[in-house]
């Protein structure tokens, strides 16, 4: 690798900053806001599954509007305004006593968070060449795991359920964390990442619109790919897999925090070595293997019903160990076709979209997952994840038909032939 491959620009690498305060604060709290709202605070479980799924689908909704915006006035001012609401909100939960106010705070948080991903995502775009987009998408995600992963470890010194009080001190330190990434953004020149005119922009073009967008084939066949590949991975870690494994393969509750730090290891280890390996290969041929890994990683912890006692519970840390080796494939090869099928002066609207992905497979894949596990139809529920898994894979080997060999990731062997895109 060179050194023009291995230079980020300074600017990359102060977001990369402001990435990781985020990053540890939402690792903070993410696991745990179920447990504060339903034995904390006392609100039906019920209600609460009902406010996740209320949060969802706000989100899908909202995401549309969220890349507009990114497009219209840029993505420093779209991440600035959604990251201090969040701030605000996020410190808010911690003082909500109802439902009404649970969900009055999170329809502003959800709101305000739906476009911090996509507009990072385009300002990063903006400032690197071609060549590293890959390897800054890895890196970005492994620098979200490596926090989700502190800021979980810390978080459980902190709470106590019988304790407001710990959870209010929590919240508060998450909604300071997004502080932290707004002080950094600051620091950024004003038109860091905004649009600059261009032969690509120019007024002869068609104006941008989310019709345009939908008229992409290629791009819709690449969501449509990405949501079977998420509803039947990402979206089954903490319904599907809790449910099986403790309730069908009657792991204990506490096993799984080893399977899941088996995983942030995996990503936080292998991130770097996986971006030194992919450079120059197809991206379709690697979102195949990524998805046949992730059925692999499903048959060994299935597996863990058919053994017993410590052979159970290394099947599930070695299954989401493997789980997290796709990961690293993932992370940085999915958004990078995306943004290079992506209009310049559209890339806020097709990275909202590549967002909604998730926001589709997380309402469809716990929803899934509880109707088969809850109803005793778990070996069902196995089987229907691993051939899920297995159709991706076939359908992303397919895909290379539907992309020129640059978006396919062919030739990125040689950044010094790429220029970077134009930025203010």
């Amino acid at each position: 690798m060179t050194a023009t491959e291995t230079t980020l620009d300074p600017l990359v690498k102060r977001i990369f900053l402001g990435f990781g305060f985020s990053a540890l604060g939402s690792g903070l709290t993410m696991p745990f806001l179920y447990v504060y709202l339903s034995e904390v605070r006392g609100i039906p479980t019920a209600t609460v599954g009902l406010l996740f799924a209320f949060m969802g689908l706000l989100g899908f909704l909202s995401a549309p509007v969220a890349g507009s915006l990114i497009d219209r006035f840029g993505p420093r001012p779209v991440m600035m305004a959604g990251l201090f609401v969040e701030a605000l909100s996020v410190y808010s939960i911690g003082h909500v006593s109802t439902v009404p106010q649970a969900f009055a705070v999170a329809t502003v948080m959800t709101v305000a968070q739906v476009g911090i991903w996509p507009a990072s995502t385009a300002m990063l775009t903006r400032l690197i060449p071609e060549s590293q987009r890959q390897r800054v998408y890895g890196i970005q995600f492994m620098l979200l795991n490596a926090g989700l992963g502190v800021g979980g470890v810390i978080s459980a010194l902190i709470i106590d359920t019988r304790s407001v009080e710990s959870f209010q001190r929590l919240y508060l330190l998450d909604g300071l964390s997004y502080a932290g990434y707004i002080v950094v953004l600051l620091t950024l020149p004003a038109a860091t990442g905004a649009l600059v005119r261009t032969e690509e922009t120019d007024a002869s073009l068609e104006q941008p619109s989310w019709r345009l967008v939908l008229r992409d084939t290629v791009l819709l066949r690449v969501i449509g790919l990405s949501i079977l590949a998420v509803t039947f991975g990402y979206a089954q870690f903490e319904a599907g897999f809790a449910a099986y494994t403790v309730d069908v393969a009657d792991i204990p509750a506490r096993a799984l925090g080893l399977a899941y730090a088996a995983n942030t290891g995996a990503i936080v280890v292998g991130q770097m070595i996986t971006l030194r390996l992919i450079g120059g290969r197809r991206r379709s041929s690697l979102l195949a293997l990524c998805t046949a890994i992730w059925a692999v990683s499903w048959v060994v912890i299935v597996a863990s019903d058919a053994v017993d006692g410590w052979v159970a519970i290394a099947a599930i840390v070695l299954g989401l160990g493997l789980f997290g080796v796709g990961e690293t494939l993932w992370a940085p090869i999915a958004p990078a076709i995306v943004n290079d099928l992506a209009r310049e002066d559209m890339r806020g609207r097709y990275n909202a979209l590549s967002g909604m992905t998730w926001t589709v497979a997380t309402i469809i894949g716990p929803a899934f997952a509880g109707l088969l596990i809850g109803h005793g139809h778990g070996h069902i529920w196995a089987v229907t994840v691993i051939v899920g898994m297995l159709a991706a894979s076939a359908l992303f080997w397919r895909l290379r038909a539907h992309l020129t060999d640059a978006q396919d990731g062919l030739g990125l062997e040689s950044p010094a032939e790429t220029s970077p895109t134009p930025v203010a």
